[in-house]
């Protein structure tokens, strides 16, 4: 999945985000902060598939109207890869997020969805961190699980092509 349509954080989230980055960095695991993309910063996703063509970017721009939206954070979620493992912090929806979800959908029906970003599927989330081995994993959850985010807000949307490697705003 290369392309996504993605909500960032207010600066205070985003910075709080960043703390668990360091967090992990501090103690050599892997994590977002090691991924050199200059457009690598927290995120919400609201879509990923191979391929979201630009024609939808007015569509997808309208379905994101109304930021900024309050998130809540409740824990740590796992996602097992290949022998690996995804950790990110679990975001609950509230009912104006999953009217937005649908309305994101309802611009691009994706045929080929990231699992987790599926309609009935869709698993908010920020990532901390990818790649990590059991072992580091158990590190990980150490090194972030009691530390409480403050509450965040998603303030600004965009689109990431990924073949394109550019970022396509959709909302300040």
């Amino acid at each position: 999945m290369t392309d996504s349509v993605e909500l960032l954080l207010d600066p205070s989230g985003e910075h709080a985000v960043l703390e668990d980055w360091r967090a992990l960095e501090d103690l050599d695991l892997p994590n977002q902060s090691r991924h050199a993309s200059s457009s690598n910063s927290p995120h919400l996703t609201l879509l990923a598939a191979a391929r979201i063509d630009a024609g939808h970017d007015a569509g997808l721009a309208s379905a994101v109207q109304g930021l900024p939206y309050a998130l809540a954070t409740a824990g740590l979620l796992v996602f097992p890869t290949k022998h690996k493992y995804v950790l990110a912090r679990q975001v609950v929806p509230s009912p104006e997020m999953i009217r937005l979800h649908q309305r994101i959908w309802s611009v691009h029906a994706a045929a080929d969805p990231a699992p987790n970003t599926a309609p009935g599927r869709w698993t908010p989330h920020i990532t901390l961190a990818r790649g990590l081995s059991a072992e580091q994993l158990g590190q990980a959850v150490a090194a972030v699980a009691r530390r409480e985010l403050p509450p965040l807000s998603a303030v600004a949307a965009r689109r990431w092509d990924g073949g394109a490697k550019v970022v396509v705003p959709l909302a300040p």
